[in-house]
């Protein structure tokens, strides 16, 4: 058992990381060629303005009064500037977001291994292709650009980390430590002649990251005073900086960008445990929960991907009637907010960075996926043109490479069959006979639909080798669960004597020309994995089912013998037909609760009203009906937008106390009674199970009932060899139904009462009496231990019940590692990478909550036996 407990959580382990490299893995990619833009464009340098954390609605918008509360931007919205709304893209947070604005290309999953705070692959941004550039604001977000060989030319200046707090200082605070070192650093550079020099280069960029609306956001909601006294703030101290840069200039050739980098919702807090991942929920840095405040984001609604963009000075104008295609209700926000749609163009967050690039004159990032708005630019027709088709080749670019890197280490190629390498030859040369012939409208759709395609084609390659990856662990998960089933089985004596009866009798007969197929297969996979340069993480993945199934293999006498055992006893094939029945309906809903969460409340009902089926004592039968009548109710309540309620908490653990002390009432000194008045403090949500099991081992005691005791001698007659005589039985029907209540009181603890079916409904307002400063560790084990913890009371419980109902452990054990993973298998089949971002966030999370659970109910069981098997008192 201890080897199949220390196998099973290694292989758990290899299928929950497996989703990573099968549906998100970096999209970076090396060796394309630097596309030149030829052009000149009007803007020397660039000025990019990144306020952390502001929503586009609180920006556009008119407060009560009518007024806008950026004056100077809204003047140039209105009068100077184009404008409109970024799409971000899940995770709303700030290090993917810079990376998608100045980079270009969005999330790149491998950055979990760095915990969010860097990127494992070395990238190209805008920031490279800059002659110089300056950037000030926070160490969390600036170091990441200044990274790699040949970076002397990228000059950050930060404040110190623990400067960020959330105990209720004023954070508009860190946008006025920018401002301030801004001035400071044009004064210098009046007095610094060598300073002064670089200043007046082409192709310079500054960035100044302002994280002050953010950090009010998280400590006192995006609605609050401080949240939106901070958007004034910041307008006038953009204005501030235009004025610094037009009295230092001088030559109206500075383009600005005014945008965010993700928004914020209204509501309480959050957590991306792993990457929602944790559907994950994700945290800005995996773990580093600056989004536990008040206003959160990491997800994707809407306050949270609409950012606002404007976009003015040189290069840049006023577009007028865009024609731009908006559905209704963005044209009814639009006008709410006193503007007119017709001037709004909307963008990805990704095709900032070309655009960007195009406004100051340097080459797109080599990695970018943007594609250039180009409504955005006031330049003549045929620069613009240049510029799209510019877009085009660096897209195509990377397709190309892309293609060629799968083709030389494929045995058999399929190529992209929407767009091959003579196909970008022959429009790229059409788009410049169209330029040449001044057919700029032709040219642009024809750049455009090669953007499209190439998109699209780096895909199909990104995605080329998932096939094998996916066979594979399906492969695995379909071998585990065959894997606990046999060892479920193999607890029965006659199976496993039967078993050791059909073994051949000399070993070497044990050598079977399928041990050498299996063999020969892993080594072929090895080598053909090694030989198509594939990442060292596929010989892991692809050689797990074969050594599993070799493993079931050797067991072929277990199945024989249990096969026979069956067969030896009609009525069993009936029973497992049951059996199975039963249990596909009862996973199948625990599935379905990740989704509707109202099936937990049903499940609920359904149990509170099936224990008068039992022998058990009324009391017992009215305590458990009582405790799954209140808690039916907590699923049913909203996931996100509540506010905290103190009462029921306490009510809950007062209620809890009160019957556990009148089950001390019921002539019962042990321990185990002892202790129960404060386990309802601890997690109130497994009162049913808890009481049960304390008015079961109450009734056995009446009942005298011997429990085994380590101490006895093991005869015939005694307590203990009846006990395992009972367990050493064909796993009943109550096995497989323990051990689903098991997993039922987890997934009820983890959604039903702890209400995080959504990334941004998990309060963890409980780690802010402990620190308020940025503690990654700390903060990490403090959410931890409060997410966990009822899984090891519930564990403790299966425990007792174990002992209790004189039900094997070990066979409770593989029934519900079987039960989860058929859970997980569901949730690996409902993983995607496609449709809208909310989406795929939902899939990848509730895979990782499910794969979680299994690895922390397989650790929790170990503990709880621990626990549950030493008194302490």
């Amino acid at each position: 058992f201890l080897n199949f407990f220390l196998i099973s959580l290694l292989v758990h382990l290899i299928l929950f990381v497996s989703v990573f490299d099968i549906y998100f893995t970096s999209p970076i990619i090396h060796g394309m060629k630097q596309i030149d833009l030829p052009v000149q464009v009007p803007a020397s340098r660039l000025v990019l303005f990144v306020a952390d954390g502001l929503r586009a609605d609180k920006f556009y918008e008119l407060d009560e009064k009518g007024e806008t509360r950026s004056p100077f931007l809204r003047n140039v919205v209105m009068n100077s500037g184009s404008w409109g709304v970024s799409h971000t893209r899940v995770p709303t947070e700030s290090r993917p977001g810079h990376v998608a604005l100045i980079a270009g290309f969005y999330e790149d999953v491998s950055a979990i291994l760095k915990g969010w705070k860097e990127n494992p692959i070395e990238f190209d941004s805008v920031f490279n292709k800059s002659r110089n550039t300056w950037a000030w604001g926070s160490p969390d977000i600036l170091p990441m650009f200044a990274r790699g060989e040949n970076m002397s030319h990228v000059h950050i200046d930060c404040y110190r980390g623990d400067t960020q707090s959330f105990a209720g200082d004023d954070s508009s605070l860190l946008d006025e430590w920018v401002f301030d070192k801004v001035e400071k650093f044009f004064k210098l550079a009046e007095t610094n002649k060598t300073l002064g020099g670089q200043l007046k280069e082409k192709n310079t960029v500054f960035f100044l990251h302002l994280l002050g609306i953010d950090t009010n956001g998280h400590s006192h909601y995006p609605m609050s005073k401080e949240y939106l006294d901070n958007i004034r703030k910041v307008d006038k101290g953009v204005e501030q900086v235009v004025d610094l840069f037009n009295q230092f200039y001088k030559d109206r050739k500075t383009a600005y960008v005014f945008t965010a980098d993700h928004g914020m919702t209204d509501w309480g807090m959050t957590c991306i445990v792993f990457c929602k991942l944790c559907t994950i929920d994700y945290c800005d840095y995996h773990l580093s929960f600056r989004n536990f405040m008040p206003g959160s984001h990491g997800a994707g609604l809407a306050s949270e991907t609409l950012t606002p963009l404007v976009v003015w000075g040189a290069g840049a104008e006023k577009h007028n009637d865009l024609q731009m295609p908006l559905n209704d209700e963005s044209i009814k926000t639009t006008r709410s907010w006193g503007l007119d749609p017709s001037n709004r163009r909307d963008v990805n967050q990704a095709d900032i960075a070309p655009l960007m690039s195009s406004l100051v004159g340097s080459p797109i990032p080599v990695n970018s996926v943007g594609e250039l708005p180009i409504e955005y630019l006031s330049m003549d027709s045929k620069s613009k043109s240049q510029l799209l088709h510019g877009n085009a080749q660096q897209l195509s670019e990377q397709f190309i490479v892309k293609m060629e890197s799968i083709k030389n280490k494929t045995f058999t190629f399929s190529p992209f069959p929407k767009l091959s390498h003579s196909e970008i030859i022959d429009m790229n040369r059409k788009v410049t006979a169209f330029i040449n012939q001044e057919k700029y409208e032709v040219a642009n759709e024809l750049s455009r639909k090669l953007s499209k395609l190439s998109l699209e084609g780096m895909s199909y390659f990104h995605t080329y080798h998932r096939t094998i990856l996916y066979i594979s662990i399906v492969l695995s998960f379909i071998g585990w669960i065959v894997e606990a089933v046999l060892m479920l089985i193999h607890q029965v004596d006659f199976i496993s004597s039967q078993a050791k009866k059909l073994e051949p009798l000399t070993p070497k007969q044990k050598f079977h020309v399928l041990s050498l197929l299996f063999a020969a297969g892993g080594i072929f996979t090895s080598l053909r994995i090694f030989v198509l340069d594939l990442p060292p993480s596929y010989h892991l993945y692809c050689t797990l089912p074969i050594c599993i199934w070799y493993h079931i293999f050797t067991q072929r006498y277990t199945i024989q013998a249990g096969m026979m055992y069956i067969l030896s006893k009609s009525f069993f094939v009936q029973k497992i037909a049951l059996y199975t029945t039963v249990s596909v309906i009862a996973m199948l809903a625990l599935v379905f609760s990740f989704f509707f969460r109202y099936i937990l409340t049903v499940e609920l009902l359904v149990f509170g009203v099936a224990i008068f089926k039992t022998p058990l004592p009324y009391k017992t039968k009215r305590y458990w009906a009582t405790v799954c009548t209140f808690a039916a109710v907590f699923p049913m309540l909203p996931t996100v937008g509540r506010a905290p309620n103190s009462f029921l908490v306490f009510g809950g653990g007062l209620m809890g106390g009160i019957l556990s002390y009148h089950l001390r009432s019921q002539k019962n000194n042990s321990v185990f009674s002892r202790l129960i008045p404060f386990l309802p403090f601890i997690a109130g949500c497994i009162q049913p199970i808890r009481v049960t099991t304390a008015e079961c081992h109450i009734h056995s005691q009446n009942k005298h009932i011997l429990l085994p005791n380590i101490d006895n001698q093991t005869t015939d007659s005694s307590p203990r060899y009846h006990l395992i005589q009972l367990n050493r039985q064909f796993p009943s029907l109550s096995t497989i139904r323990i051990a689903y209540m098991f997993l039922f009181f987890i997934v009820l603890a983890f959604f039903g009462v702890g209400n995080i079916a959504s990334i941004n409904s998990f309060d963890v307002k409980v780690v802010l009496p402990f620190l308020t400063k940025f503690n990654h560790l700390v903060m990490g084990l403090l959410l931890a231990y409060k997410v966990l913890l009822p899984y090891l009371l519930v564990a403790c419980t299966l425990c007792c019940i174990a002992v209790v109902s004189r039900t094997n452990l070990q066979q409770l054990c593989y029934a519900v590692v079987i039960v989860s993973d058929v859970m997980g298998m569901h949730f690996f089949f409902l993983v995607q990478d496609s449709g809208s971002w909310l989406d795929i966030g939902t899939s990848i999370s509730h895979y990782v909550i499910c794969m979680s659970m299994v690895l922390s109910v397989l650790i929790f069981l170990a503990a709880a036996k621990f626990l549950t098997s030493y008194s302490l008192l």
